[in-house]
């Protein structure tokens, strides 16, 4: 690596670094306000609350990173700039995409990062600290309110749900598929309601079929007034599920989740899974996608005042990113656009106006 290079890159690391840094104090700081009088009502042990932060750190990393880093670009070359000294490596003869290489490979390592916290780390710590959440600081489990539509899967089994009911520990109008181990649906079941009772759920009024390998129901089915069901989860477990668990799902399993809803042919549920599979893989390669797209417009801004401008413009260059990646995003979910595509409008959108920007900017 090129003395240059080493000297861009240590500008560039200091830089995101503390901007990261603040990012992450300030998002601390909102989460406490916001949660205060909770904790001054459960009084958790202090232990609990410093694993509960500890836990929120690869989540505000993943969110504030592609913040972060297109504001050290910025605030970085516009010092460089301020001083001439952009211009003299231009003027050595060294090219604006030899410049930009330095950035471009950090910004490959930050997305590499973000996405190992997203597959490997991200799931783990959220159900850390929604089970300190649930324990310790908030306990008021009994006033989560009545869910709808929920999916979910356990084991080798497939849910959907109409109607959840957290208070009453209830499960209403259940469709149930079940796999084999070749991962082919063998059993569909529909069931009216299912209480959780005595550390079991208790289901009334059952109705089993039996599916062939093309899933046309073959034989008679097979009625139940009642029947235990062998759910492992328990109802907080299922609240768990419907608000964290599908957010931060792993590539591995939406890919299990998207070959299950094609079997049992839910092509409605389908759609917005390919969407969010899709977002899962842009949004860690985000930070790449942005430093591409804005390398153009960094490396031509002349002298000027570095920091609150730096601060401002990469904001603004990031809310646009996101702004168009979520608008193609609700294209999708409207059916406008194919859903494997959507998520990829503002990445191709960057990508190529940063790629032509380096090309021809003098």
């Amino acid at each position: 690596m090129r003395i240059l290079d080493k000297y861009i890159l240590k500008n560039i690391l200091f830089c995101y670094l503390f901007i990261l840094f603040i990012f992450i104090t300030l998002y601390f700081i909102i989460d406490i306000s916001y949660t205060l009088s909770d904790i001054l009502k459960s009084k958790p042990p202090v232990s609990a609350l410093a694993t509960y932060y500890l836990n929120m750190i690869p989540l505000i990393f993943l969110t504030v990173s592609p913040f972060s880093l297109p504001i050290s670009v910025f605030y970085t070359f516009g010092e460089l700039n301020r001083h001439n000294e952009v211009l003299s490596m231009r003027a050595s003869g060294i090219s604006v995409l030899r410049i930009a290489f330095p950035i471009i490979f950090f910004a490959v390592i930050i997305s590499s990062v973000s996405f190992f916290i997203q597959e490997k780390v991200l799931i783990s710590s959220q159900k850390k600290m929604e089970d300190i959440k649930m324990h310790s600081i908030r306990k008021n489990f009994s006033s989560q309110s009545d869910e709808t539509n929920l999916a979910f899967s356990s084991m080798d089994t497939i849910y959907f749900v109409g109607k959840f009911s957290p208070q009453k520990k209830t499960l209403s109008d259940i469709i149930m598929f079940e796999e084999n181990q070749k991962n082919a649906i063998t059993k569909k079941t529909i069931i009216k309601n299912m209480l959780y009772e005595d550390k079991k759920w208790k289901a009334r009024d059952i109705m089993e079929y039996k599916l062939d390998d093309a899933g046309n129901i073959t034989g008679t089915p097979v009625y139940w007034q009642k029947k235990e069901i062998n759910l492992d989860e328990k109802p907080e477990t299922l609240v768990f599920k419907k608000s964290i668990l599908f957010q931060f799902a792993s590539l591995k399993n939406l890919r299990k989740e998207i070959r299950q809803l094609k079997q049992v042919k839910a092509f409605d549920k389908l759609a917005n899974l390919s969407i969010d599979y899709n977002r899962k893989i842009v949004e860690p390669l985000s930070t790449l996608f942005l430093v591409i797209g804005i390398m153009p417009l960094a490396l031509e801004i002349k002298k000027r005042r570095a920091g609150f401008s730096s601060l401002g413009v990469g904001i603004i260059c990031s809310f646009v990113y996101y702004t168009f990646m979520y608008f193609g995003i609700a294209l999708g979910k409207g059916g406008l656009i194919l859903a494997n595509f959507c998520p990829w409008l503002a990445p191709l959108f960057f990508v190529s106006a940063g790629i032509t920007g380096l090309i021809y900017l003098k």
